[in-house]
């Protein structure tokens, strides 16, 4: 299956989907297969850069698998078992698969027992760097302004001649 750029990665989700490359075994499996495809087809994205429409780790996403709805979910790095309803595994094959697609994207993948599923990002809740920017943003506006000039003269004041009225010369002018 060979793609175009199909997601879009922060750079620190890139390096947890490589990490997590290097702890798979060499066998090929319908997991590895995506995760590979993920890391040579993506573009990788400073994360305030990434745009906000973009599933990245963190993210709460609403979503559809063969058009039924599912979620909202959190995509959590958290490997699957004991997770509560709300978070999606990074490590089940439904969430690599969201991670870094956008809203109104689609990408069809096999599950391990040979199923196809579609899966589509319909709605994003909430994603920590977009989140991080409005904070930013937030802050900077808040700051105090200052309405004073923020230049100051600075001139010298003119120094007015001293004038001794004693005619007495002290010591050292001896």
């Amino acid at each position: 299956m060979s793609r175009e750029v199909f997601c879009q990665l922060t750079a620190g989700d890139a390096n947890v989907l490589m990490s997590m490359l290097e702890q798979e075994a060499d066998r090929p499996s319908p997991f590895s297969i995506l995760l590979r495809e993920k890391l040579n087809h993506s573009d990788v994205y400073f994360r305030e850069d990434i745009p906000p429409n973009v599933v990245t780790i963190d993210t709460q996403v609403a979503f559809t698998v063969n058009g039924l709805s599912i979620g909202p979910q959190i995509l959590v790095r958290n490997a699957e078992g004991l997770l509560p309803s709300f978070a999606l595994s990074l490590h089940s094959m439904r969430g690599l698969a969201i991670l870094g697609l956008a809203v109104g994207q689609k990408t069809e993948f096999s599950t391990d027992d040979g199923h196809s599923e579609v899966l589509s990002v319909q709605h994003i809740l909430f994603q920590p760097e977009a989140e991080a920017r409005l904070k930013q943003l937030g802050q900077r506006l808040i700051e105090p302004i200052d309405h004073a000039p923020q230049v100051v003269s600075f001139r010298p004041r003119p120094r007015r001649a001293v004038v001794s009225r004693d005619d007495d010369p002290d010591p050292s002018a001896a």
